[in-house]
């Protein structure tokens, strides 16, 4: 028995032609009025011509390009701003971000400013600070004019060094660093440590009560201004999403740490 061959697409082509044309002159006969009735909104077409595409005229609309190049497919990628250049190499830096928070506390301030001026105590009790060791201190005094203070947020850790001012006739102590020159004119250190281009932290004691220091119900009210730059913008944008509650939670760290001393009688 002879096995049955599938029809080349040229014979299969021609045989669709050949039906093609039977029905052209089915429908170009007025004898056979239903089927021109049928088909009188088709156009007629006098030529041999298929009006209906073959089955081999489409697999080549599908497989053949429609062009002779071929098409250059290009890769579009989502313009991100690019938050990680550093931003100290353009003439726009970055703006000082400050960062403030305030308590009123039941204490008179003369123990609170001991517990802020103990630099070298910051890391048991302030977030974010993972070591603090003071370097140098006042001759006179005795209070730290410098330390090495370890930062830490997430996946960044820095040490660096920072000036301290301890004044307590006003009942203020500042640690500044990130370089440049202090209003009193002296040098700020702490410019090519790499985490920030400027950072300072006061702490700030305003008595409440007429009834002395040490005068029992004296209310002191504790401010604390956080000013930072970040040397580029990527540790800005990472600090922005918690910037806001950093010095509060500061000062609630604070806060315990009074409440502990003083009920140690210290």
């Amino acid at each position: 028995m002879r096995p049955i061959l599938r029809p080349r697409p040229f014979q299969r082509h021609c045989t669709l032609q050949r039906r093609a044309n039977r029905l052209i002159s089915t429908i170009n006969n007025p004898s056979i009025p239903s089927i021109a009735y049928r088909y009188a909104s088709t156009p007629k077409s006098t030529s041999l011509t298929c009006p209906y595409p073959s089955t081999s005229t489409l697999r080549q609309s599908t497989l053949l390009p429609k062009h002779l190049h071929p098409i250059r497919h290009q890769r579009s990628f989502i313009n991100i701003p690019n938050i990680f250049n550093n931003n100290n190499n353009n003439n726009t830096p970055q703006t000082i971000r400050t960062l403030r928070a305030s308590r009123i506390l039941p204490f008179p301030p003369s123990p609170l400013y001991e517990i802020i001026a103990s630099v070298e105590s910051y890391s048991e009790f302030l977030p974010f600070l993972g070591a603090s060791t003071v370097t140098a201190r006042d001759k006179d005094t005795g209070y730290p004019s410098q330390a090495f203070l370890t930062v830490g947020y997430g996946p960044f850790t820095e040490t660096f060094t920072s000036r301290v001012t301890c004044d307590r006739d006003n009942w203020v102590v500042e640690a500044r660093s990130g370089g440049g020159v202090g209003e009193d004119g002296k040098p700020i250190p702490g410019a090519d440590e790499g985490l920030f281009s400027h950072l300072s932290t006061k702490w700030e004691l305003v008595p409440l009560s007429s009834k002395g220091a040490a005068g029992a119900g004296a209310e002191t009210e504790v401010r604390l201004e956080i000013r930072f730059r970040f040397q580029n913008a990527m540790h800005t944008a990472m600090m922005s999403a918690v910037e806001d509650k950093v010095a509060g939670v500061m000062i609630e760290a604070f806060e315990r740490r009074i409440k502990e001393q003083m009920a140690l009688g210290r």
